[in-house]
């Protein structure tokens, strides 16, 4: 029932939603491509953030290390995707705004020595 209800009405809630992700895409992306070689990946149509910090210099224990520890996001590592995954790791941005400023933050503070 639940279902065949929002499949029927929902597009109004659907396409706030996309507006309201793509919100967070944006203030995650330009938040992160702020901090020296940390590159998020362009996404189109997810709410899933790839995140590459191979221009850190830093090895994935390294990266893993600031990212859990000082900046307390759990993220998934990239290498559990595969081969080609070992520099990345992967954000989830479908949440409140305020919860994506405060990791944007945090992030860029554990982040603050590379210049």
């Amino acid at each position: 029932m639940m279902t065949e209800t929002a499949w029927r009405t929902g597009d109004s809630w659907r396409d706030s939603l996309l507006v309201y992700l793509a919100e967070n895409r944006r203030i995650y992306q330009d938040g992160v491509n702020q901090i020296a070689g940390v590159k998020a990946m362009s996404l189109d149509a997810t709410y899933l953030c790839w995140v590459d910090f191979k221009d850190t210099g830093m090895n994935s224990k390294e990266f893993i290390q600031r990212v859990q520890s000082d900046a307390e996001i759990a993220a998934n590592h990239g290498e559990t995707f595969g081969i080609g995954g070992e520099s990345f790791l992967r954000f989830n941005i479908a949440c409140r705004r305020a919860v994506v400023h405060d990791a944007v933050a945090r992030l860029q503070k554990a982040f603050a020595d590379l210049l």
